[in-house]
């Protein structure tokens, strides 16, 4: 008995489809879809650190199209492209019925780094993981959510180990033709180009587009023929280089990153700062106020308006417990970076360095980002209920006059991306007796039961060297 065969037709449209979710990072949390691109190529799933955009483009178009008349595989291939279409168009949301203002306006995130997933190296810790599982939480929620970081082609350093035991980094270089990455271009096809001022520099960037299930983040790349090397290798690493390097990043991330979602038409209802890397958007936020005034009308009463705007669409969170991780820049290095923009703005830079001051008439005080954000947002938290308390401690005289449980930052715990987090083996085990919600439906006493279950696994697997 012979299978008819799928029609040249039929498979240029589930190619299509097999693309977009490849570009698409709602994959990372779907073990479904994963396996797909693991069947095409289980070496080059492996080598190319799981990335299914490599994956399509190591198997050659006709190789493809032959798999594809597999029928048992075909039948997995549209059952997961149907999931990926209901997922994306899904109308009744959390935040479509809680929220539905948020529709026309929103959450910019900004965060210096994104952990989204392994093979996309933009991150090196908690603060990327932590901005990777809001923005997949917020997909879920159906929440708008726009992220802003950099790309860094070289990303965070990979670890290797010296015959004689000492640490090795090396730094691949990304191509972002085999990245789950777009190049963010206008109607015609040309990339939408930007600057930023950064001393006597105009730095040009452009940026790319990741897809994260319903949230975008947009990454911004300095890495441009027409910039000298210099300028081209600001966004190389993740926090690399010097304090040259890392004041450049942060106004690249702040000023830059506002100035992009301009040029896309994008006008978020709050921009959300995650640490303070990313608070320079806010003078750039206070600057566009500013800007729609003559001249001789910027007097104190129009620059207390603007910050009061500046205010009422910021939020911050801080993350690091200890002074000595918070940024900080002299007035030497702000007085070399500023001076263009301050023009812009019509300030001196001394004006701006009152911002990230808490004492801001001394003039020994560098210029610290946690300050500025705490300064010129209507509301911050910590990480955690403890994290907010010893916040609240480290940036009292800030607030002269409050008593420090008054002190006006609060807390939000951390917490995980589920789908992001939970082991195949145990979201299969969920889904089948549960169903495809299953995450709101499990209590927390089965949770424990069988991670339990699944951690006796691992651990026999790795005394006995066996696959259970």
């Amino acid at each position: 008995m012979s299978t008819k065969r799928i029609s040249d037709k039929q498979l240029d449209t589930l190619i299509k489809l097999i693309y977009d979710v490849a570009y698409n990072l709602w994959w990372s949390w779907n073990p479904s879809a994963q396996q797909l691109f693991h069947e095409l190529s289980p070496f080059f799933w492996e080598l190319s650190n799981h990335n299914p955009v490599e994956v399509i483009k190591w198997v050659s178009g006709r190789e493809l199209r032959e798999r594809l008349q597999n029928q048992e595989y075909f039948k997995k291939v549209l059952s997961v492209c149907a999931s990926y279409h209901d997922y994306l168009f899904k109308r009744h949301t959390w935040a479509r019925k809680h929220v539905p203002s948020l529709a026309k306006a929103p959450v910019a995130y900004f965060s210096a780094e994104f952990g989204l997933h392994e093979s996309l190296r933009i991150y090196s810790g908690g603060l990327g993981i932590l901005a990777g599982d809001h923005a997949k939480s917020a997909s879920d929620l159906g929440v708008p959510f726009i992220g802003v970081t950099l790309f860094y082609r070289q990303g965070y350093f990979q670890q290797q180990i010296s015959a004689d035991g000492w640490q090795l980094e090396r730094y691949p270089t990304y191509e972002p033709a085999k990245m789950p990455i777009k190049l963010v271009a206008d109607r015609k096809g040309n990339p939408i180009i930007c600057s930023v001022e950064i001393g006597n520099d105009v730095v040009r960037f452009r940026g790319w587009e990741v897809k994260v299930g319903r949230a975008t983040v947009y990454l911004i790349d300095t890495d441009l023929p027409d910039n000298e090397q210099r300028i081209r290798d600001l966004t190389a690493h993740v926090y690399g280089g010097d304090q040259w390097t890392r004041i450049s990043q942060e106004i690249l991330l702040g000023i830059g990153g506002v100035r992009f979602l301009r040029a896309l038409g994008i006008s978020p209802g709050v921009f959300h700062m995650n640490e303070g890397h990313s608070a320079f958007l806010t003078l750039e936020l206070l600057r566009e106020q500013l800007h729609t005034k003559q001249p001789l009308n910027i007097d104190d009463v129009a620059i207390q308006r603007a910050e009061e705007y500046v205010r009422e669409r910021c939020v911050f969170t801080t993350h690091t417990p200890v002074p000595a991780g918070h940024d900080r820049f002299d007035q030497g290095l702000m007085n070399g970076a500023f001076p263009a923009f301050s023009a812009s703005i019509g300030f001196t830079v001394d004006r701006i360095m009152r911002y990230g001051r808490i004492h801001q008439d001394d003039g020994s005080e560098p210029f610290d980002m946690t300050v500025l954000a705490l300064r010129m947002c209507r509301a911050a938290n910590g990480v955690s209920e403890l994290h907010g308390k010893v916040s609240r401690e480290m940036w009292k005289d800030l607030y002269p006059g409050i008593p420090v449980e008054k002190v006006p930052i609060g807390y939000v715990t951390n917490g995980v991306h589920t789908a992001g987090w939970t082991a195949p083996t145990a979201m299969q085990f969920w889904a089948t007796r549960l169903g495809p919600h299953w995450i709101d439906k499990v209590r927390d006493e089965k949770f424990w039961h069988k991670s339990v279950e699944m951690k006796k696994i691992s651990d026999f697997q790795l005394i006995s060297g066996e696959k259970v």
